[in-house]
């Protein structure tokens, strides 16, 4: 199995709207062996990329002019993915030389090197067992980003950087979860965007993730789950990102370019075989690709078409209307208004406090809603959003919201927990906890809107500001009843309290759409990347 396959353990995917053919490739590379994961110099006049034609992993560097290739990196031991500093001097990539047995154990995992482009002594820039590997530089050459598997406690793989001078790795952004991944990245032109690959759980689909450099932990998902698309580069004026995928019905992995304004996708007909790794000529003329047109994979290269994107998809708007809904501005003295049109109105227990726009919990008080309307969702969806300020961490649990049930008085729970992650949880059909966290703490200090969903299927989900979280449960099958009570800002008996202000909540019996849940739309999220 190639050590691509293995390092990241890739179901190679892919989804689009239509098709655009392409003159026919040249082929750049040819004997035995598979040539892959090639990378354009800045200079357009060679290219640099990984062959296991002598049995592991070598790199080798082409000149374009003259196609003669000379050795870069060779001897035992796995080198891989490389890639080009901006200046043009040196190349980064992964290796690992696995010298023991699994049984005596790895001494060390993949690491990064760098050696100069002419040839010449490598230099470590990582060490430890751990899995770095797809490496690129930052704009200026001052860092290099890469994936990892460092810092993680469960099967995830996360997003570092390393001074290009050497130093310890600094962590970017890590989901730590059960099966997540953040994959080859790569820098927009002006270094402002970070494009990655994102995978979430086992059964899901790998799909391109845009971060701002600054804040990597504003992230928005440009390609849906449902249309999955990895391995992502940039074109030199920053339009477009080539990617490699899949879809059912193609003729085999293929080439697919992505509108960053619009989100638009579009497949290159790159003729017979599987192509992936497109790497983008520094004019953006051209783009290299490997296929396997003649059995193993070599490298082509083939003039980039005009392309007409087809019109981005709108999101669908629901107008089904909430089975609760704070009325703040309404509310007076110890009764809480209910905005929907099933009068589910509330009352304090205790004292809550007011201010402008948000109800204030101090672990005084909190508000219930008796036997509301609504709330008897039996096997259905429905979904708790609720926006939220909490001023600093504790090692409290604090109840958000509960859903208190004659089957189950924790039917439904939107919760802080002591590890300061947001939770959302629903039942099983025994009334086993089907929970969903944060993939991190609640941000302290500014408003936060959170969504639970308890999907029919029995998914459990949660999302943070728009972007739906790693975690996830199933098996959340419970059959819902007209409820005892909703209680608000504690548990269902009064206990653990919630501490901070509480904006906004919402009930409804339906998914929320990704600007019901606080996602900016593309333009919202380039706009405020520049």
């Amino acid at each position: 199995m190639r050590v691509k396959q293995v390092i990241l353990g890739m179901a190679i995917l892919l989804a689009t709207h239509g098709t655009q053919a392409l003159a026919a490739p040249d082929a750049l590379t040819e004997g035995p062996g598979n040539d892959t994961e090639a990378a354009w110099s800045p200079d357009g006049r060679q290219v640099v990329f990984q062959s296991d034609r002598n049995g592991d992993l070598d790199l080798y560097v082409m000149d374009l002019a003259s196609r003669q290739v000379r050795p870069l990196v060779t001897g035992p031991g796995h080198a891989c993915f490389p890639a080009w500093s901006p200046d043009g001097q040196w190349i980064v990539y992964a290796f690992a030389h696995f010298t023991k047995t699994a049984v005596q154990g790895i001494e060390d995992g993949y690491n990064l090197f760098v050696v100069p482009a002419a040839g010449g002594e490598p230099r470590r820039l990582t060490r430890g067992p751990f899995r770095d590997y797809t490496p690129t530089f930052s704009r200026d050459g001052r860092s290099i980003y890469f994936s990892s598997t460092r810092g993680a406690e469960q099967s995830s793989v996360g997003l570092y950087r390393v001074p290009f001078e050497g130093g310890e790795p600094e962590r970017v952004l890590h989901h730590d979860g059960p099966d997540v991944a953040l994959v080859q990245p790569d820098l927009s032109p002006d270094g402002r965007l970070i494009a990655v690959g994102h995978i979430a759980g086992f059964r899901g689909n790998w799909s391109v993730r845009l971060l701002r450099t600054a804040t990597p932990d504003a992230e928005f998902a440009l390609t849906g789950p449902d249309a999955p698309l990895y391995s992502p580069r940039w074109s030199p004026d920053g339009r477009l990102i080539a990617c490699t995928g899949y879809r059912v019905g193609d003729p085999g992995w293929g080439i697919y370019l992505v509108e960053l304004r619009t989100g638009s996708v579009v497949r290159l007909d790159t003729g017979p075989g599987n192509s992936r790794s497109p790497a983008w000529s520094p004019d953006g003329k051209t783009l290299l690709f490997e296929n396997n047109r003649t059995g193993s994979y070599k490298l082509y290269r083939m003039e980039v078409p005009r392309v007409s994107f087809p019109p981005a998809t709108a999101e669908a708007i629901r107008t089904d209307p909430p089975v609760f809904q704070l009325a703040l501005k309404e509310s007076t003295g110890t009764e809480v208004k209910d905005a929907s049109a099933l009068g589910n109105h509330g009352r304090v227990l205790g004292t809550v406090g007011r201010e402008e726009g948000a109800l204030v919990f101090t672990g005084q008080g909190s508000i219930t809603v008796p036997q509301p309307k609504g709330f008897d969702f039996g096997t259905g969806t429905f979904a708790v959003r609720v926006v939220l300020t909490v001023e600093k961490h504790t090692d409290a649990l604090r109840i958000v919201a509960v859903g208190d049930y004659p089957t189950h008085h924790l039917g439904w729970q939107i919760y802080l927990g002591p590890d300061n992650r947001a939770w959302f949880n629903a039942r099983d059909p025994g009334g086993l906890f089907v929970g969903a966290a944060s993939d991190r703490p609640v941000p302290v200090g500014r408003k936060v809107t959170l969504v639970g969903i308890r999907h029919a299927s029995g998914r459990v989900e949660l999302h943070l500001d728009g972007r739906v979280q790693a975690s996830a449960g199933a098996g959340a099958v419970m059959s819902y009843p007209v409820p005892t009570q909703v209680r608000i800002g504690s548990q269902y008996d009064g206990a653990s309290p919630f501490a901070g202000r509480l904006h906004e909540m919402a009930v409804y019996r339906r998914p929320l759409t990704g600007r019901e849940g606080g996602a900016p739309t593309l333009a919202e999220f380039l706009g405020e990347a520049k």
